[in-house]
């Protein structure tokens, strides 16, 4: 929300302007130029062929746990205390390795949040390469993503971050060295 505004402003404060003065600045929809790039689909079949299989394994677990849970509840009246122990660790063992082989592959590093990576890597460096090719070729210093208010690419000289640290330094800096204030001094 945050980038959205100072997107926001900054395309307001360069209408208010007049014709020429927000030269420099370029904006972009980043997520429409992802989905309509034509590597874009053939990365998302790839990923959703192999989640399918995921998803698959991870359904036959889940299935072979609800039967052995419904076995052993039919079951639970006429097993012997052993047997019914062996049962019920069964069933806890497949729900760990159920829980393990989810979180292995669906977890937020998991196989498939690295596959996505490995594939939409590739595509993102290519539109990177055009922005920043775009970049220069009409000399602009910064281009915006109007989506996220984010900047996608800059020239270096617009980077100021180093000067402001170095300001707030001899700031900080200087105001150790100013003697109190007359009255504020200590008695």
């Amino acid at each position: 929300m945050f980038r959205a505004g100072i997107l926001a402003a900054l395309l307001a404060l360069a209408a208010s302007r007049p014709a020429g003065a927000a030269e420099g600045i370029g904006v972009i929809d980043y997520q429409m130029i992802f989905d309509r790039f034509e590597g874009t689909a053939d990365a998302q079949r790839s990923l959703d062929l192999e989640m399918k299989e995921w998803e698959q394994t991870a359904k036959e677990k889940r299935d072979e746990i609800a039967k052995l849970n419904e076995e052993l509840e039919s079951q639970r009246l006429m097993l012997s205390e052993e047997r019914l122990k062996e049962k019920q660790d069964l069933l806890h063992q497949k729900k760990e390795e159920y829980e393990t082989f989810a979180e292995s592959i669906f977890g937020v590093s998991g196989k498939a949040a690295q596959r996505n990576a490995e594939l939409t890597k590739p595509i993102a460096e290519k539109i990177l390469a055009s922005v920043e090719k775009i970049g220069r070729e009409r000399n602009l210093k910064i281009i915006l993503d109007a989506g996220t208010g984010g900047v996608v690419w800059a020239e270096d000289d617009v980077n100021v971050t180093q000067i402001v640290l170095d300001e707030l330094t001899s700031t900080a800096t200087g105001m150790k060295k100013q003697p109190p204030a007359p009255g504020n001094a200590k008695e």
